[in-house]
């Protein structure tokens, strides 16, 4: 059994990181640190496509963030032209200094998400000693997805979420405490806070939900660093 420390931020989509968050994270000694779907959002884009034209300055302030924290950061996420010419909602993937690969949201939203294409990227990764699984938004309810997680026997799965204004805070829990134990997998999740939407990060295993952001949290940043048990790893 190995011990994986992961940093979650739910952090503001709409505000840099300052140099003393990033020496928080960094004193984390995480081997991964986890940002919410649509972070960093510092442009005001009338649509998806229009985002794209700021790609660069996103995945500028991700490097900023490598440069003292060396793990792996898995960077929200930000529109982009794939190598097929493709528009996509892409998550950036950073270690010590280097983008090293996307993941490509596999179900973008029809009605906030317009022109964006359905992703081609691998779902499954091996980085810093773990193996996991990504999602990103609605890709939760992506049933392909999760036969392929069970398929490969994941036992963590990382979900880069926007809180569905929809559901109460009670239900959310709910909700992924049930999922977690009928795929008996580990589920972490990140959310950002934004325009007064709220924010409801958390961590359930097979045996419940282990950590949860507060309800009066939901509209606040909240760094925790976990700690979580799996099976196997995959350092080498």
């Amino acid at each position: 059994m190995a011990v994986i420390k992961i940093a979650i931020y739910q952090k503001n989509l709409h505000k840099r990181f300052t140099q003393e968050e990033i020496s928080k994270v960094q004193q984390s000694k995480a081997q991964f640190l986890l940002l919410p779907e649509g972070f960093p959002h510092f442009f005001q884009s009338e649509s998806p496509k229009d985002g794209t034209k700021h790609e660069k300055e996103y995945q500028d302030h991700l490097l900023e963030i490598s440069e003292k924290f060396p793990g792996v950061i898995l960077g929200g996420s930000h529109y982009r032209n794939n190598e097929n010419g493709n528009l996509v909602s892409a998550l950036p993937i950073v270690q010590s200094l280097v983008l090293v690969d996307f993941y490509e949201k596999k179900s973008p939203n029809p009605i906030r998400e317009e022109a964006v294409t359905t992703g081609v990227t691998e779902s499954i990764f091996i980085m810093g000693g773990l193996r996991f699984g990504l999602l990103l938004g609605e890709d939760l309810f992506n049933e392909s997805i999760w036969s392929e997680f069970q398929n490969e026997k994941i036992e963590i799965i990382f979900h880069l979420d926007t809180t569905n204004q929809n559901k109460s805070y009670e239900e959310d829990l709910n909700d992924y405490e049930l999922l977690a134990k009928e795929k008996n997998i580990h589920i972490v999740r990140v959310c950002g806070p934004t325009d007064g939407k709220a924010a409801r990060s958390l961590y359930a295993s097979p045996s419940g939900i282990n950590w949860k952001v507060g309800k009066l949290e939901e509209d606040k940043e909240v760094f925790k660093t976990l700690s979580v048990n799996v099976m196997r790893s995959y350092l080498l």
